[in-house]
């Protein structure tokens, strides 16, 4: 079940968010549940901390005279937890460009506006989009389901975790990966080497900085290079040779 937190310093603005997340996961039968809303970000941040796991969040950018503003709250909610998705709700249209060049990966952007159909389009999408992206079937050691990649506004790849061999940073489109597949395709999605290790765990490791191989797959290691079966081929770093060594049970070659 996806976990919903609204957070907003006005008392009213907070009460439409609530109202439109209810609403929109009643209406629609979502497996999904407001489980924190609040004008106080600090108790936003002590719930999470209380209760870690990756949530949607709607929130506001601008919290008036706070110490932090929307997209300081992001990052601290980012680094608990890199997979958590944030919506911005503001009535500053002109913050979008603000919240790009902060670094932070805004999951959406809902405009504040008196018109409230448009506000639970904007709702119902976010919290459905949210739950496809989260459609991750995989144990962490089993590997045995699929990943739904975002590949374009509301177009998803389906990938078998089994079958992919490695994940790299795209050298080509910054802030995105590339995942590439025992047959010997690639899809590139907008996200961070982190997270996909966090999302793909069990029998994926960092062979690099900036790339994360499938264990199974390798048969040896050597000239700063992780060879896999099929003769593809992934960098590794010097400092983590011999950790890949012990835990994919080959030799250097």
């Amino acid at each position: 079940m996806l976990g919903v937190i609204c957070c907003d310093d006005d008392r009213f603005m907070l009460d439409m968010s609530v109202k439109m997340a209810r609403r929109c996961i009643k209406e629609n039968g979502l497996d999904a549940n407001l489980v924190c809303a609040t004008t106080d970000y600090r108790e936003a941040l002590r719930f999470i901390e209380k209760n870690p796991s990756a949530y949607l969040y709607f929130l506001d950018i601008d919290f008036g005279k706070s110490s932090l503003n929307g997209v300081d709250i992001a990052k601290v909610i980012k680094k608990a937890e890199p997979r958590s998705k944030i919506v911005f709700v503001t009535s500053h249209a002109d913050m979008g460009m603000s919240v790009l060049k902060s670094g932070v990966e805004a999951f959406g952007f809902i405009e504040k506006a008196a018109n409230e159909s448009k506000m639970f389009i904007g709702y119902k999408k976010y919290i459905s989009l949210a739950l496809e992206n989260a459609a991750l079937t995989v144990g962490n050691t089993s590997n045995d389901g699929y990943i739904q990649l975002l590949v374009g506004i509301d177009e998803y790849v389906s990938l078998p975790v089994s079958q992919i061999l490695y994940v790299e940073a795209d050298k080509s489109v910054s802030h995105f990966v590339c995942y590439h597949t025992v047959d010997g395709s690639s899809v590139s999605v907008r996200d961070t080497i982190e997270n996909v290790l966090n999302i793909l765990g069990g029998n994926f490791i960092k062979s690099h900085r900036s790339v994360i191989i499938n264990k199974n797959y390798v048969v040896s290691v050597a000239d700063g290079l992780v060879k896999f079966a099929g003769g593809e081929t992934a960098a590794c770093s010097f400092r983590l040779k011999n950790d890949i060594i012990r835990k994919c049970g080959v030799k250097k070659a």
